[in-house]
């Protein structure tokens, strides 16, 4: 009899490595169940709340980074006796009028025209040249619109300082 073909003279070893791969395919499949399933319940109570902070988080930051919100602020509640106020006025004049020129075509020409005078103002004069942009605005030179936002502005300072 020539044995060629192999015979199931062996069926322990077959039926060793079979449970042993039903049993690495079982523990296999236990923890990704657990883990997913830790994940899916992490994932379905974290999310809301997440989410909720998320989008609160965004809108603010969202506002406080508008260039023209934050740079209004700054004319607004700027303090001008710092020694650095004429310098940073021109930095936020310079940004508006040539890394957003989108957003200066969409201001007043009076505003325009004083940031340009800013942005170009000898270092002495800039400080003067930012607070009448401030008073401008707190008095209505540059539209309604723009006047509401600036003394709103000016109230939240005066509300977080009492």
């Amino acid at each position: 009899m020539n044995k060629t073909t192999p015979s199931s003279s062996t069926p322990a070893e077959g039926r060793k490595r079979t449970k042993a791969r039903t049993a690495v395919v079982g523990v296999l499949a236990a923890g990704l169940l657990l883990g997913g399933g830790m994940l899916a319940a992490n994932a379905a109570t974290s999310q809301p709340t997440a989410t909720a902070a998320t989008a609160s988080v965004a809108a603010k930051t969202a506002l406080g980074r508008h260039p023209l919100a934050a740079s209004l602020r700054f004319f607004v509640n700027g303090d001008s006796s710092k020694p650095n106020y004429g310098q940073r006025a021109a930095k936020i004049a310079t940004f508006i009028l040539d890394k957003r020129p989108k957003l200066a075509a969409k201001l007043p020409a009076a505003l325009q025209a004083d940031l340009k005078a800013l942005k170009d103002a000898a270092d002495g004069d800039r400080v003067a040249k930012a607070t009448h942009i401030r008073d401008t605005a707190l008095n209505g030179g540059y539209g309604p619109k723009i006047q509401a936002e600036a003394k709103r502005m000016q109230e939240q300072k005066a509300d977080r300082k009492a």
